[in-house]
């Protein structure tokens, strides 16, 4: 059956493609067409809203102008009556006499907008006063009042309420000029604002009048008064003020929202069917393109299905193989696992369409695809080039034995015998396999690979059941991608007993003792003793489980004598990743234990080294819960050598961690990197687990971690791994020493420890005690070896100035502002700092100079 396309469809599905390609650039533009006409109407409608509330505006203040001068006017008035009727009162030189109030009264009567007159002395005393018509009791005018600007005799109280006459009024006075203490006289009026004549304005406006403190006085509603409670409060927005002429006053113009609202709609609603026709002729072209564009999607869909998938079984075709194998090559890459390139033949397939028929043979490559795809991962491909040749991608392996595990099932689902169309038919394949990034290429070279393999499998003599697979080599010889021979040479030696255990102590710092072992593996292979990091990474799966039972039955055996002799230890236990990714782990390590009933679960600690998502999978989380349980102690191995160990520890259910020996090895060189562990120690201390130190070697390291929280040390300044039959004793004399304390390491963590306490005095506002120059261990350490240090006098000058930095923080702690304990708080980090790394490039340029002088000449040894 071919899976080729003719060059017809080939030509259509490109002009499709292309009209495609078309189709969607004619829509795009008349979408962005219609936003733009969109934008355009609602831009000039945001301009017409603006320019018709700046037209209100202007409205308002003119309004607000015309009524300041109108009620300015009309206050004018009573002014000018009190000017004249003081003159007919009072002309010059007259005395007060009995007939005064009768002719006031008269005067009242005739100028029946005077509410109520009174005279005062120049001392402000009432002389005489008479009644408001609208009550028998005098009215008392206010006392404060203000000259009137351009009119000095003319005087203006604050307004107020008179209960009386139920209305706001405003004292006036006049004052005449140039009267002597005993004749001068003034005359007030209560003027009721609520009679001042209508104001001529349009009614689109409230109309407020403010005195003092913007406080209301009366109000204007369409002209008319209004009792000034009946106002509501307006808008900053929607309001305008202006100052009345020759009064204190002003006149404030008010109006609601909806007044520009119902002028803009008024406006709009002429051009609202042209926006509502754009936008429903944008819908119905949208919903048509739409459709036309889903339809020629599917359209090419089909066709593009055509060109890459098969035919027959609708599974990748050469081209669509192409496309995926490209990707799986850059995810390989990505993700740092293996992809394997699998070619696979069915043998003799000919006889199956001579014998049966072809409907015949094309039902079994049917049938052949469906098992293919059940054995595989979801995450894999199975493509058909043509004919009875089948491509395999099998992505995201981690090791060899991932891979042994697919093809396994591949095997097994093969050889069950297939009924076709009533026909029991039994077949054999044969499968060529290259390995990325083993077998370094592109995808053409993997498939060409691939397909050598298979045919090197193909052609191999008297092949077994497992001789199916071949995978690819320049040489095309037996399996060297994976060395065969050195699993086999391995399982021998675990049965011969070439596969020892050695114990490593570690020693407790709270007593100086060994507490417990870490049991090694050691491989005597060919007169070498072989550490696992040589030979682990060839193991497959049942080599590392077998591995695993060796090293904890043997090691719990051991302790169980060594706990008769009386020596109280606990044992240590590597435990690979994929041990805790088996079902039974957990039951495995309990019946171990059962099988030594004087060595309780809580003298056992499984090491774990965290690798990948492994310790995040249900399986191994599981084992871990059920073992802590049960007292066993599970510690993470090798913490810091990977970032993301230590983002997730808080999360893990573990009792203990070994900081990784990288961080301590490199300390002597670099002492700056001291802050790396102390983090590491501060991580464990704040989760509550025992913390382990990996990589002692030197006495320097044994002094700095006397200083530092730690439970146990272990490494070759204590002991190197030890015989089995040497531990006794050792165990029985050892006694950790003081170490070496004249070195950076220690004299820089006490050092360290100042710098935070000063650190925390300024964020905390803590007390602390400073800590003098003088009194620094690193200052006693940088002069006793300032002739072997470069550049000590910068070091020195570095020093100091972090010194005095905390003591300023101790200076102002009490009394400075947080902002200023925080700029020294900054500028001692950044000196402290820059102490640092001058002092681990000093260290190293030293222990270079030492390493150099004690290297022998070259030829010495010839």
């Amino acid at each position: 059956m071919s899976t080729t396309v003719d060059s017809a469809t080939l030509i259509s599905l490109r002009s499709i493609a292309i009209e495609y390609r078309k189709l969607w650039a004619v829509g795009v533009a008349f979408v962005l067409l219609a936003g733009f006409v969109v934008l355009v109407a609602v831009t000039r409608s945001h301009h017409l809203y603006q320019d018709l509330s700046e037209n209100v505006h202007l409205h308002a203040k003119i309004a607000a102008r015309s009524a300041a001068r109108q009620l300015s006017a009309d206050l004018n008035r009573p002014f000018n009556n009190l000017y004249y009727i003081s003159n007919a009162l009072l002309p010059a030189g007259m005395q007060l006499s009995s007939t005064t109030m009768e002719q006031i009264q008269i005067i009242r009567v005739l100028n029946p907008s005077i509410i109520a007159i009174q005279i005062l002395n120049a001392h402000g005393d009432r002389v005489l006063w008479t009644t408001s018509m609208r009550s028998d009791h005098p009215v008392e005018p206010q006392a404060d009042f203000t000259p009137l600007p351009g009119h000095p005799h003319r005087l203006i109280g604050q307004p107020r309420y008179d209960h009386r006459a139920h209305a706001w009024v405003a004292p006036l006075v006049y004052m005449a000029h140039q009267m002597s203490a005993s004749s001068a006289l003034s005359i007030s009026s209560l003027v009721d604002l609520a009679r001042l004549k209508p104001l001529a304005i349009s009614q689109d406006f409230v109309l407020h009048v403010l005195g003092a403190h913007d406080v209301p006085i009366t109000l204007f509603r369409q002209g008319r008064f209004t009792d000034v409670s009946a106002s509501e409060p307006a808008s900053t927005a929607n309001q305008v003020r202006v100052a009345m002429p020759g009064y204190p006053w002003t006149v404030e113009a008010h109006w609601s929202s909806a007044l520009v609202e119902h002028l803009w709609w008024h406006q709009e609603r002429a051009r609202l069917p042209l926006v509502i026709g754009v936008i429903l002729g944008i819908l119905v072209f949208g919903v048509s393109m739409v459709r036309m564009l889903m339809h020629m999607h599917e359209q090419q869909r089909r066709l593009t299905t055509q060109v890459t998938h098969d035919v027959l079984t609708s599974l990748p075709n050469r081209e669509g193989l192409r496309r995926v194998l490209d990707q799986a090559l850059a995810r390989s890459d990505r993700q740092e696992r293996l992809l394997a390139v699998g070619f696979l033949d069915i043998d003799d397939f000919k006889p199956v369409n001579d014998t049966y028929g072809h409907a015949a043979g094309d039902a079994l490559l049917l049938e052949v695809a469906r098992r293919l795809q059940d054995a595989v991962r979801r995450t894999d491909t199975v493509a058909r080039l043509g004919g009875d040749e089948f491509v395999l991608l099998l992505e995201g392996l981690r090791n060899m034995d991932e891979v042994d595990q697919v093809l396994a099932r591949l095997q097994a689902t093969i050889a069950q015998p297939f009924n076709i169309n009533g026909e029991v038919i039994s077949i054999q394949a044969s499968l060529g396999l290259s390995i990325y990034p083993l077998d370094k290429g592109d995808a053409d070279l993997h498939l060409r690979h691939a397909d050598q393999a298979m045919y090197a499998a193909k052609a191999r003599a008297g092949r077994t059941k497992e001789g199916w697979v071949q995978f690819y080599h320049p040489d095309l010889g037996t399996l060297t991608m994976v060395d065969e021979k050195l699993r086999q040479d391995f399982l021998r030696a675990l049965a011969s007993g070439e596969v020892t255990l050695r114990y490593q102590p570690l020693v407790a710092l709270t007593t100086g003792r060994v507490a417990g072992l870490e049991a090694l593996t050691r491989w005597h292979r060919e007169g070498q003793e072989v550490s696992p990091d040589r030979f682990l990474a060839a193991l497959g799966m049942r080599e590392r489980q077998a591995l695993g039972r060796f090293v904890l039955q043997t090691g719990l055996q051991q302790l169980a004598q060594w706990r008769d002799m009386g020596l109280d230890l606990f044992l240590s236990v590597n435990v690979t990743p994929e041990e805790l990714d088996q079902s039974g782990f957990a039951d495995a390590v309990f019946a171990t234990l059962a099988a030594q009933p004087g060595i309780t679960p809580t003298a056992l600690i499984l090491e774990v080294l965290e690798i990948g998502e492994i310790l995040e999978q249900e399986v191994a989380l599981e084992h871990l819960q059920r073992l802590r349980s049960a007292g066993v102690k599970i510690a993470l191995d090798d913490v810091g050598s990977a970032y993301a160990s230590l983002l997730r520890l808080k999360d893990l259910p573990i009792d203990e961690i070994k900081i990784d020996q990288g961080f301590i090895r490199e300390l002597s060189n670099k002492p700056q990197d001291l802050i790396f562990v102390e983090s590491l120690v501060s991580l464990g201390l704040a989760m509550g687990v025992l913390i382990t130190v990996e990589g002692v070697e030197t006495e320097a390291h044994i002094a700095l971690l006397r200083e530092m929280k730690i439970n146990y040390l272990q490494g070759y300044a204590i002991a190197r791994p030890l015989e089995t039959q040497v531990v006794a004793d050792f165990v029985r004399t050892f006694v950790l020493g003081a170490g070496d304390a004249d070195t950076p390491m220690l004299a820089l963590y006490q050092h360290l420890g100042w710098v935070r306490a000063a650190a925390e005095s300024a964020i905390g506002h803590e007390g602390y005690e400073n800590t003098e120059l003088a009194a620094c261990p690193i200052t006693t350490w940088l002069h006793a070896h300032a002739s072997e240090l470069p550049e000590v006098e910068t070091l020195l000058a570095e020093h100091e100035t972090v010194h005095i930095l905390g003591l300023e923080i101790f200076q102002v702690r009490q009394k400075g502002t947080r902002e200023e304990l925080h700029r020294l708080l900054g500028q001692l980090q950044v000196h402290n700092h820059q102490f640092q790394e001058g002092l681990g490039q000093a260290v190293k340029t030293m222990r270079d100079k030492v390493a150099t002088k004690v290297l022998p000449p070259k030829g010495a040894d010839q």
